[in-house]
């Protein structure tokens, strides 16, 4: 078990997902906005996942955790794709959103690959 806090991953997805309210607060309906509540909820998870994998006891169940945190950072991109499909988000906002969330995926990859070696 470890402090979730102190994981630099942890910070940087409750960083996107921050950001990710913020903008979708401000971004044009497209249909009727279910897409908004999709995308905040996948990338509130990514962070989400990283804290409660953190604080299982063996790297194992950590490992899983950032797995799930993986698929909802995919999620997350699928979103924001589609929200720029139907104009409801300007190109620029998504493709900053997207690099963050290329980052954390990397960063999610590299972390779940040590935490396996741990397990070792």
């Amino acid at each position: 078990m470890q402090n979730f806090r102190n994981l630099v991953v942890w910070q940087r997805a409750q960083s996107l997902a921050a950001r990710v309210h913020l903008v979708t607060d401000s971004a044009a309906g497209g249909g009727n906005g279910a897409w908004k509540g999709q995308l905040r909820r996948s990338a509130q998870s990514i962070g989400a996942n990283v804290a409660e994998g953190a604080m299982r006891d063996s790297p194992k169940q950590f490992a899983h955790f950032l797995e799930i945190a993986l698929g909802s950072a995919s999620e997350t991109e699928s979103h924001l794709d589609f929200a720029t499909r139907i104009g409801a988000l300007d190109a620029d906002s998504a493709l900053q959103l997207l690099d963050e969330v290329g980052q954390l995926q990397r960063m999610i990859v590299v972390l779940r690959k040590r935490v396996l070696e741990r397990a070792r």
